[in-house]
C-alpha cells in the first residue's frame, strides 16, 4: 500500500527559484508551518489515497486511454493564493487551464469508477503548493507577485502517476511510479 496521486511536473529550472522568491516574499507576513522545496513542487490533478499494487494497475489502465488522446500544453506561473481550511498558501497558473480542466474532467469518471477518490468539475482549482501555515489570520491577502513570476512558462508534454513518501523531518518526497504521454500539439 502507498499513497497515490496524478499530476504534473513544476520544471524546476523554469518555476524553481521563481516559486522560492514568492516564498520570502509572502513569509513575513504568514505563519508558517513548512515550506516545500523546488523538488517537491508539482500541481496534483487527482489526489487517489492508499491503493496496492493492484489498484494502480487499474488506475494505469483507466488512465491511459485518455492520456494518450490528450494534446500537450502551455502553463505559467500567475499568483499567490490560499486555502485558509486547509492553511496551504499556493500559487495559481494560467495558460492552457481549459486544457487542464478537460484532463481533469475525463479523468475523474473513471477514476470515480475505480473508487480511487471523489472527483468534481467544479472542485478542481489548479494551483502548485508552496507551504503549509501553523496559523490563519483570515484577514490576510496574497501581495502581487506577478513581476517575481515573469517568463515562468512551460510545455506540459505528461501526466505522473507519483507515490507520496514520507521521509520524515525532510517531508515527502514524491516518486514518479508511471508517466502517462500526451500527443504533441
Amino acid at each position: 500500500m502507498g499513497r497515490y496521486f496524478l499530476g504534473l511536473d513544476v520544471p524546476q529550472a523554469v518555476c524553481g527559484a521563481k516559486l522560492l522568491s514568492v516564498q520570502r516574499r509572502l513569509e513575513p507576513s504568514l505563519s508558517v508551518k513548512k515550506w516545500y522545496r523546488p523538488e517537491q513542487f508539482h500541481l496534483t490533478t487527482h489526489f487517489l489515497g492508499e491503493l496496492d499494487a493492484k489498484q494502480v494497475r487499474q488506475v494505469i489502465e483507466s488512465v491511459t486511454p485518455h492520456t494518450a488522446k490528450q494534446l500537450a500544453f502551455t502553463l505559467r506561473l500567475d499568483h499567490a493564493g490560499w486555502f485558509p481550511r486547509a492553511k496551504v498558501v499556493w500559487c495559481g497558473v494560467t495558460g492552457d487551464v481549459e486544457r487542464l480542466q478537460g484532463l481533469y474532467t475525463a479523468l475523474a469518471g473513471p477514476l470515480n469508477g475505480l473508487g480511487a477518490g471523489s472527483f468534481a468539475h467544479d472542485q478542481y482549482r489548479p494551483h502548485i503548493t508552496l507551504g503549509r501555515l501553523q496559523a490563519i489570520d483570515a484577514a490576510w491577502q496574497p501581495p502581487d507577485v506577478s513581476e517575481l513570476l515573469q517568463g515562468a512558462e512551460w510545455q506540459v508534454t505528461s501526466l505522473h502517476l507519483y507515490e507520496s513518501v514520507s521521509a520524515g523531518a525532510a517531508g515527502p518526497h514524491y516518486p514518479v511510479r508511471h508517466t502517462f504521454r500526451f500527443q504533441e500539439a
